[in-house]
């Protein structure tokens, strides 16, 4: 949700909010800012081997974060051949068989910037008008169902 996201734009500001964080003992990811994006990311939901939903999030004016929560928009996007397959490339990676995977379009290709092992999913199914809640059901009941019998 944004939370707890800060952006240090110089080494020094970077090393100041790594020594606060550090002397809270609180535990903290540093990750690379990537400005091409915009405040713009793609979120892929992945059921299975397959991507079945995809939108494109905005930051609201100001504000580097895409996070609804935070104020950002959303709408159904068309996502590339490369985009795709990172998207299931990362959720299989994790051993996922649902994952919402966060991907930053770059010069240098899409790049993964968060994976979700439990995406909320009201952004996604109002964004791109799919029940994706029933998607997931069906998925696993499929997989029971094929589950050899003990």
């Amino acid at each position: 949700m944004g939370i707890g996201v800060v952006l240090a734009e110089t080494r020094q500001a970077a090393e100041s909010v790594i020594d606060a964080f550090r002397g809270l003992k609180a535990q903290f990811l540093v990750q690379e800012f990537v400005a091409e994006a915009g405040g713009c990311d793609v979120r892929c939901l992945v059921i299975g081997d397959k991507v079945v939903a995809a939108i494109e999030r905005q930051a609201k004016a100001g504000d580097f974060r895409s996070n609804l929560h935070r104020g950002g928009s959303a709408r159904s996007v068309t996502i590339s051949a490369a985009e795709r397959a990172v998207a299931i490339r990362a959720a299989t990676t994790l051993g996922l068989n649902v994952a919402g995977v966060d991907i930053l379009r770059a010069k240098r290709g899409p790049l993964v910037m968060e994976v979700n092992a439990s995406p909320g999913l009201e952004g996604v199914e109002t964004a791109s008008d799919l029940d994706i809640a029933t998607l997931m059901i069906t998925f696993i009941e499929a997989r029971l169902a094929a589950r050899p019998s003990r």
